[in-house]
């Protein structure tokens, strides 16, 4: 048993020199791409009771007319803390975006909508939101890009005003990412949180690093952690993710 563990970390360890030939696909934000993503994820705050949110998020994008796409996101969660312990499921993203590219540049405009399908309240914010998107990438080169991005999250209607505080967040993000020609990346995501309802603010940096198994099948691990602000959200994120693209891609 102990040998056959020894051969798989040691075969992930291995450079990916017979990959050289093909990219990573689904970093860069302006890779419209079709996907399937497990996106498996740990939320901790660091407060009496230590509550936090486990989830497998699952993610599927299509790609519609090279520069348009469709994507959905559903969570499977479970919350602890304060002596609640909640498993079910998340609320529904969707989401509809288009591109325009010109030279290194590409500009990213996307509508996203969320659906208050959480079946238990600490799983969800029990509101219809709606979510602008505006993002801009530039390519430095092959392997490294950044991108500029922005993001508004709008209250539409709120089915429990009394428990809940009408959603109006602001995110901004500057992601910057090394992609490798041997088939690993390296992305760091710096980001600032803004609640519009009272004027609280969250600096947030998050690093992922990755790397592809084969042409069609990509690992990585994303970690977060709260650096100030007088928002509190949360204070440590951990994310592993699979990505799996079709090899028409």
């Amino acid at each position: 048993m102990k040998k056959n563990i020894f051969i798989l970390g040691a075969f992930l360890l291995i450079p990916l020199s017979s990959f050289a030939d093909s990219a990573v696909k689904g970093v860069n934000p302006a890779d419209n791409v079709t996907k399937l993503e497990l996106l498996p994820s740990l939320n901790v705050i660091d407060a009496p009771g230590r509550p936090s949110v486990t989830t497998l998020g699952l993610k599927y994008d299509k790609e519609l007319y090279k520069a348009f796409g469709l994507n959905f996101e559903l969570p499977l969660s479970h919350f602890s803390g304060y002596g609640v312990s909640d498993t079910g499921i998340g609320d529904l993203r969707v989401r509809g975006r288009g591109q325009y590219r010109f030279g290194r540049n590409v500009i990213i405009g996307a509508a996203e909508f969320v659906l208050p399908t959480a079946t238990e309240e600490t799983l969800g914010f029990k509101q219809y939101t709606f979510d602008p998107v505006l993002a801009y990438v530039y390519a430095f080169s092959a392997n490294f890009f950044t991108a500029l991005v922005g993001k508004q999250f709008i209250s539409l209607y709120n089915l429990k005003p009394e428990l809940y505080q009408d959603i109006n967040h602001t995110q901004i993000r500057l992601l910057t990412g090394y992609l490798s020609s041997n088939g690993w990346w390296l992305a760091l995501d710096p980001q600032l949180w803004i609640n519009n309802e009272d004027g609280r603010q969250e600096y947030l940096l998050e690093g992922e690093i990755g790397t592809m198994l084969n042409r069609s099948t990509g690992i990585w691990t994303r970690i977060g952690k709260r650096l100030g602000g007088d928002w509190h959200r949360n204070d440590w994120t951990v994310l592993l993710g699979i990505r799996f693209i079709p090899q028409n891609q």
